[in-house]
């Protein structure tokens, strides 16, 4: 089981290795101007240029405070803020969004309550969560087991990646508020972590798999944008391919390429598949080439499998041009 961390000691530790951790990406110093509802300060912000990401860190009496903001800040102007991640000094404070979870093997979680600011009508903790396309965790929180958006694991070589993930889905969310998409609602299935918010297990290797899941998600929706294509994604459906109103290819991506990831991923296409009345492509995405008598069997029934791999902690996909052409 995960649980907050809450010695003070500690706290301070980890938060500077989570410094440490984005220093190695967000490495361009920038003075400007830090804008947020009511007000603004001057600040040395860091900026990557690899994510297109800046960060702004202030240790206040409340909080350890980290606001995040996108694109590259204009030096001397007022850059606003996108999303923050915030932790307490010690304890557990609910009103702090941001927290350290630790299991009992000692791997460090970077939690989120969910509750972003932002100050448009329709931005709320509830609203964020319900369409939140990243993994949940259980943790235990103090005296009760709360639900926590899984930011990512601190010692991941991910990390930045999984930070960077964060910040845009909430960059995401607040630009669709007022004009989301539909959810596809299949309320007679039960479904994947990803669906229903839950955790697989205990099992440290199965979580480390998941929260990658949303760098391999986001790497190939920009690869579809830069060959043209309209994305889209909801909390059931990884990634599709949509136009002129209708959809037209479904994507459900894998981490891993076991028996049971590899029968959730056809059923998941299938499934989804169902209430769309055109013609569709289906692809599930995978990290390692399967067996060619499954693969085989696979394309008989309808289903193309997409490869990838990991270059340079960056995710490569192997033959995208052969299925969406």
């Amino acid at each position: 089981m995960i649980s907050i961390v809450t010695d003070e000691k500690e706290i301070r530790y980890l938060y500077r290795m989570f410094i440490d951790n984005i220093n190695k990406c967000f490495n361009q110093k920038i003075k400007c101007w830090v804008g947020y509802p009511g007000g603004s300060f001057e600040d040395n912000v860091s900026y990557s240029k690899e994510f297109n990401l800046w960060l702004s860190k202030q240790k206040l009496d409340t909080r350890l405070w980290n606001g995040f903001g996108i694109g590259k800040p204009i030096e001397g102007k007022n850059n606003s803020l996108v999303g923050e991640i915030n932790f307490p000094h010690e304890n557990i404070d609910r009103a702090i969004a941001g927290a350290f979870g630790k299991d009992l093997e000692g791997n460090i979680f970077i939690l989120h309550r969910g509750r972003i600011g932002g100050g448009k009508k329709g931005v709320g903790k509830q609203a964020f969560i319900d369409n939140y396309r990243g993994e949940f965790i259980t943790a235990l929180d103090y005296d009760k087991e709360t639900n926590f958006i899984l930011i990512g694991e601190l010692n991941s070589k991910y990390f930045p990646n999984q930070v960077a993930n964060f910040i845009y889905e909430i960059k995401r969310f607040k630009k669709n508020i007022n004009h989301q998409q539909p959810d596809f609602n299949f309320n007679d299935f039960s479904y994947t972590e990803q669906s229903s918010g839950e955790s697989q297990g205990n099992n440290t290797k199965e979580f480390t798999q998941n929260r990658i899941h949303g760098v391999v998600v986001n790497a190939l929706a920009k690869e579809l944008r830069v060959n043209n294509f309209n994305v889209a994604n909801n909390r059931n459906i990884d990634l599709f391919i949509h136009n002129e109103n209708e959809i037209k290819t479904l994507f459900e991506i894998k981490t891993s390429c076991t028996t049971q990831d590899i029968y959730s991923a056809i059923g998941q296409v299938i499934i989804y598949s169902i209430p769309i009345s055109n013609i569709i492509k289906l692809v599930v995405v995978l990290p390692e080439k399967l067996n060619t008598l499954v693969e085989n069997k696979l394309l008989k029934l309808g289903i193309d499998i997409l490869y990838y791999h990991w270059y340079d902690n960056k995710v490569k996909f192997k033959n995208l041009k052969d299925i969406i052409y």
